[in-house]
């Protein structure tokens, strides 16, 4: 009891670390750039480049939390923004285009999941093969070329495609909205339901799961189902904000989605991690990309302290774990 209790109260506080480096952070920038960064349209961007990220690291989030990884999610971002825009260009519903992109990114996520539960697989191993297969399929579906929305003679599917990635209700950009709506429903589902509970007990103990009569298979199958899904409304609302789906659309993003979660608190090790966390996670990427584009810091240079940042968070998740068994 006492160390559940000290676990509470870490958890607790690394979520207030994780936010205390994000107001930091938005601080320093709008010091730095003379209160450019603090503007309200500057804020919207940030909060509107996050998306994508937020969107791959919430179904990463449930995959670390089983213990295992998915380094397809970019893949499966390009292989269901393009097959929707093709769908659409071939005249289906837009509705049924979204529908069977969706189902079709969920299913990836199971094949995931399938090989890694049934084929005994390792989560690496699987996930990095999917990510050249799928990409090598998206590239094929699109011939190597962006799939224009742009070019259809129908101006109201285009429209209308297009209002789902640019759009506002009640002066919130619809892809914000969409990732809240994702975002809490997926939250409650971790945090709320015997799924949740189960996904926490398999990622800590596998085998003492097993033997507690939880279905290890069914868990994992679920989180890697999820992780698709997920990675597949991230590419339906790039394509739609471009009005394109581009062949190499989510190259690296699986970075991104690690990152955020990484980040906000999930541990690489499994048994921990927040949906909420990984929000708090992606909004300290997208600020620190903001802030340091509105610096002109070189993009090269970028990457090596993005690199370096989730170097320190599995590092600070490793010796916290350490601390928490001792």
């Amino acid at each position: 009891m006492d160390k559940l209790k000290k676990f509470d109260f870490q958890e607790i506080l690394n979520k207030g670390l994780v936010f205390g480096v994000l107001i930091g952070l938005v601080i320093l920038f709008a010091i730095l750039t003379g209160g450019k960064f603090i503007q309200p349209s500057n804020l919207i961007t940030i909060v509107s480049q996050i998306v994508p990220y937020a969107l791959l690291g919430f179904g990463m989030t449930f995959i670390l939390i089983t213990g295992g990884i998915d380094l397809s999610v970019g893949s499966i971002l390009g292989f269901g923004g393009i097959l929707c825009a093709k769908l659409i260009i071939m005249g289906c519903p837009i509705w049924l285009a979204i529908l069977f992109s969706l189902i079709a990114g969920a299913g990836i996520g199971f094949i995931n999941g399938y090989c890694v539960t049934k084929l005994a697989v390792v989560p690496f191993i699987v996930t990095l093969g999917t990510q050249f297969a799928f990409r090598g399929l998206t590239q094929l579906i699109g011939g190597g070329k962006p799939v224009s929305i742009q070019a259809m003679e129908d101006k109201n599917v285009v429209n209308a495609f297009i209002w789902i990635g640019n759009g506002e209700i009640l002066g919130i950009p619809v892809p914000i909205i969409i990732m809240i709506i994702t975002g809490i429903i997926l939250g409650v589902i971790l945090a709320k339901t015997g799924y949740g509970r189960r996904i926490y007990a398999v990622g800590s103990n596998e085998e003492a799961s097993r033997l507690s009569g939880i279905n290890v298979t069914r868990t994992k199958l679920i989180a890697y189902t999820l992780s698709g899904l997920t990675s597949t409304i991230a590419g339906i609302l790039l394509a739609a904000k471009l009005a394109s789906a581009q062949s190499n659309a989510g190259t690296g993003y699986e970075l991104e989605g690690i990152a955020a979660a990484v980040i906000g608190g999930t541990s690489v090790n499994g048994g921990v991690g927040t949906i909420l966390g990984t929000i708090i996670g992606a909004f300290v990427m997208g600020v620190l990309r903001n802030g340091l584009n509105l610096l002109k810091v070189n993009a090269f240079i970028q990457m090596i302290i993005i690199g370096a940042i989730i170097v320190i968070g599995v590092w600070y998740d490793t010796k916290r774990r350490n601390k928490i068994k001792l």
